[in-house]
């Protein structure tokens, strides 16, 4: 088994194999339970940068398009999830589990019903491509909410942690709770300490809807890939 995974950046995928990013943690940290190895591990991982995506996505308007006429609110969602497919397919590696991170990125006032046509037009992308094995990644509003969730210590209440912005200049932004409660900057390294001192369990997270689709989406992926359920 193979994992491909683009994100928006070096601070939630990584850059490459040996400098991964705390959700590529969270991802192999869950097909860990189910095939019992580290795919990290075992190197059997490769990452596409946003830029490589967006220089995938701007090579394809030049030939016909399939599927519905997406509009511009989740075009953007669309696009990508075809790049990366197109990418994954390229790759030599058979049973590819194909990953695409995007923050949600949405404002106090977006609706539960904005970010599921985001997360369908990622789905519906990977489908017209023919890809049966992606999954996306989309934290509502963005994975602040999600180390937040994990870290804090009333986190049975932090499904209102979706409904807050996803702008970094608005007061009391995600960002800066999350700077506040560790007392320094999230960065890559902090995260992935955390995560692999079990101070970050997705398990903990299961309280936003946005992880558990995430994760739902993974293990039938898993299921269509034959890996054996978790005891």
């Amino acid at each position: 088994m193979h994992l491909v995974l683009s994100g928006e950046g070096a601070s939630d995928v990584g850059s490459d194999c040996e400098n991964i990013g705390p959700i590529t943690k969270l991802v192999d940290l869950l097909t860990e339970r189910r095939l019992g190895y580290s795919l990290v591990e075992y190197q059997a991982l490769t990452l596409f940068s946003k830029a490589e995506l967006a220089t995938r996505a701007k090579q394809m308007k030049a030939r016909s398009r399939k599927g519905k006429k997406q509009p511009s609110e989740t075009r953007y969602f669309y696009n990508n999830a075809r790049a990366l497919a197109l990418l994954a397919r390229e790759l030599e590696a058979r049973d590819r589990v194909v990953v695409l991170f995007r923050d949600g990125d949405g404002t106090a006032t977006s609706t539960r019903q904005e970010w599921a046509q985001k997360l369908q037009s990622m789905l519906d992308g990977f489908a017209v491509e023919g890809l049966t094995t992606g999954v996306p990644i989309l934290p509502k509003p963005k994975s602040e909410a999600w180390w937040l969730c994990a870290l804090r210590d009333n986190y049975q209440n932090c499904q209102q942690l979706e409904d807050e912005s996803g702008n970094d200049a608005s007061p009391n932004s995600l960002k800066s709770q999350i700077e506040a409660h560790l007392g320094e900057p999230a960065t890559r390294l902090l995260l992935n300490d955390k995560i692999d001192a079990g101070e970050i369990d997705i398990d903990r997270m299961n309280y936003l809807p946005s992880v558990t689709a995430f994760k739902d989406r993974l293990n039938e992926v898993l299921d269509l890939l034959g890996c054996p359920q978790q005891k």
